[in-house]
């Protein structure tokens, strides 16, 4: 009698063995999971720095900020409300409410990505690319056209109606002998009164108001960081 019960007792007792090594199994694989799961959850909340292409010259990176514009080209609004997915995405960029107007914002956006974030104290605010002095290379007054600095080349900002700013679309461009200017240009109907959205428009010079040069100096400001 005293081993049958001998022998019950070993069998309770590795029963108890088993459900105790079998729990312990099951606890130690759902921490590896959540810990794995956490590791992941950990990289993939983790932001990369964006990555810019280095650029050879002034010529070569403006020349990315025009390509970067061209592809919004022909890109128009869904119901003319300043509306549509991409401009949405250009104005939450910016921070801006997604219907804001967003001639200024697109050209600040354009820049951006090309990794030239312009000093500008308002991005959606046209008169904030040119509001300083040092920037403008070009004006129009009651005297007529007055040439500043260097002659104005791709993607310089151009205030037209002084409400709107659109970048040069060539690469040469001389006030004093040309009367038009191709340009690139964003919330705009194109001057054929059909939707908003981004336009190849070539500009008579009497319309244009000032233009400025961002480029340069910032291409400028890269050459002696790299030194």
């Amino acid at each position: 009698m005293a081993t049958i019960l001998n022998h019950y007792r070993f069998l309770f007792g590795l029963t108890v063995l088993s459900g105790l090594i079998a729990f312990s199994q099951t606890v130690i694989a759902q921490t590896s999971k959540k810990a794995a799961a956490s590791g992941l959850a950990k990289k993939a909340s983790e932001k990369r720095p964006p990555v810019f292409p280095t650029f050879q010259s002034e010529a070569q990176l403006r020349q990315a900020v025009y390509d970067s514009a061209a592809t919004f080209v022909g890109k128009t609004e869904k119901t003319n409300q300043n509306d549509g997915a991409w401009i949405a995405a250009i104005n939450r960029f910016n921070h801006l409410p997604k219907n804001a107007h967003y001639c200024a914002s697109a050209f600040y956006y354009v820049h951006a990505i090309n990794g030239v974030k312009l000093p500008v104290v308002g991005v959606g605010m046209v008169r904030s690319y040119f509001s300083q002095a040092k920037n403008i290379i070009y004006k129009r007054n009651g005297r007529g056209n007055q040439r500043i600095g260097k002659k104005p080349g791709r993607m310089d900002a151009v205030s037209i109606f002084a409400s709107h700013v659109e970048g040069i679309a060539q690469d040469r461009y001389d006030p004093d002998e040309d009367d038009r200017v191709k340009c690139i240009g964003f919330n705009t109907t194109g001057g054929k009164g059909t939707k908003g959205g981004c336009y190849i428009n070539y500009r008579r010079t009497a319309e244009i108001k000032m233009i400025a040069n961002w480029i340069t100096p910032y291409f400028t400001s890269l050459q002696s960081t790299s030194i």
